[in-house]
């Protein structure tokens, strides 16, 4: 497993701790299956991924992460996504309340355009509303590019196992009005 990192002048010391809570997380959830799953003794169990910067300039850092796990004995595996964005100067992290206007249909837009991509690419009777309905915890994975918001689902949040963990891109085009121009990644939609 691995993670990014990132250092340098006006880089705050808790960015590295930021971009390895992720995978750390992940560590800790797999360990507790491992100590409670009895045939863990017959086949091994692995877990692998990484993060994946989706933008990285002076003022961010975006990760993507892609976590697998292959259960030994286990007909499929577990597949686990994050996100994290977070502020280089300080080292916070940035949710969406940071990025975007509260009083703004910023989660409705999220909401449409995912839902949009998602029926377009896999097809309305394969795709499940549910996990794209209007609340903050089923757009918790949120990154950001030098394209736009990234959305990323985990795997059966959105459709059947078999589309994995999907990933939405919506466009500055569709979001940037919902972004704060004063905020900390205001400058990505700035004229």
């Amino acid at each position: 497993m691995a993670f990014p990192t990132v250092d340098g002048l006006g880089v705050a010391a808790g960015v590295g701790s930021q971009l390895r809570q992720p995978v750390e997380h992940a560590r800790a959830l797999f360990a507790a299956d491992l100590f409670e799953d009895e045939s863990s003794d017959i086949e091994p169990s692995h877990l692998f991924g990484s993060g994946v910067v989706s933008l990285l300039d002076t003022r961010v850092v975006s990760v993507e992460y892609d976590l697998t796990v292959e259960w030994g004995g286990a007909a499929s595996g577990d597949q686990w996504v994050a996100a994290v964005v977070v502020d280089l100067a300080d080292g916070s992290l940035l949710g969406p309340l940071d990025v975007f206007y509260d009083d703004s249909p910023w989660l409705e837009t999220l909401a449409r355009v995912a839902n949009a991509d998602l029926t377009e690419r896999f097809g309305k009777d394969v795709v499940w509303t549910e996990g794209l309905a209007v609340e903050a915890s089923n757009f918790e994975n949120l990154a950001l590019s030098a394209d736009g918001v990234v959305l990323l689902f985990d795997r059966y949040q959105v459709g059947p196992g078999v589309l994995g963990a999907p990933r939405v891109t919506v466009p500055w085009l569709e979001i940037g009005e919902f972004v704060d121009p004063n905020g900390p990644v205001g400058y990505l939609v700035g004229g």
